[in-house]
C-alpha cells in the first residue's frame, strides 16, 4: 500500500483498520473504529471576518454508511470518507435559521472530529434539527 502523503494523487484512504498509523490527510482526522452503520462527526463554523454573523456554530452529524456507498459507487472506495463529510458538511448546513446563513463560503471550517466507538451523547439526548436524505444533525447549543 502506498503512504498517504501531500501528492494529490494519493488521496484514497485505507479501510478504517489500516487508518491508525496513517497521518491526517489535508487536515481530516479519520475515524478508526466507526459505527457499522453510521458514520460521527462533529464539524465546527467560524464566522469569516467582515460578515454579520458572529457566533461559531457546531454540529454533531451521523451519516449512514449505506448512503455514503450508494454516493460513491462511481468513485474508488477509498474516498468514502470524503463523500461521508460532504454529506455531513451539507446537513449540518440546514441546521442554521435561515438560507442566508447557510452559504458554506461563509465560515472557516476546522477539521472534523470523527467518533470512533460511540455515538455522540446529544444524538441520544434529543431529536435531530436537520435531515437530509437520511443524514441526520444536531446543533450543539
Amino acid at each position: 500500500m502506498t503512504e498517504v502523503g501531500t501528492n494529490l494523487k494519493h488521496l484514497c484512504v485505507p479501510r478504517e483498520e489500516n487508518i491508525e498509523p496513517m497521518r491526517p490527510i489535508l487536515g481530516v482526522i479519520l475515524p478508526r473504529n466507526v459505527s457499522d452503520q453510521f458514520f460521527y462527526l462533529q464539524l465546527k463554523f467560524t464566522p469569516k471576518i467582515g460578515h454579520t454573523l458572529t457566533d461559531e456554530r457546531e454540529v454533531v452529524v451521523e451519516v449512514p454508511k449505506d448512503l455514503v456507498q450508494r454516493k460513491s459507487e462511481s468513485i474508488k472506495e477509498c474516498l468514502r470518507e470524503v463523500v461521508a463529510l460532504g454529506l455531513a458538511r451539507s446537513a449540518a448546513l440546514g441546521t442554521f435559521p435561515t438560507e442566508a446563513e447557510r452559504a458554506v463560503d461563509l465560515y472557516d471550517e476546522d477539521p472534523p472530529i470523527w467518533y470512533y466507538d460511540r455515538r455522540p451523547p446529544v444524538i441520544n439526548e434529543r431529536s435531530c434539527d436537520h435531515e437530509e436524505n437520511g443524514t441526520r444533525a444536531w446543533r450543539i447549543v
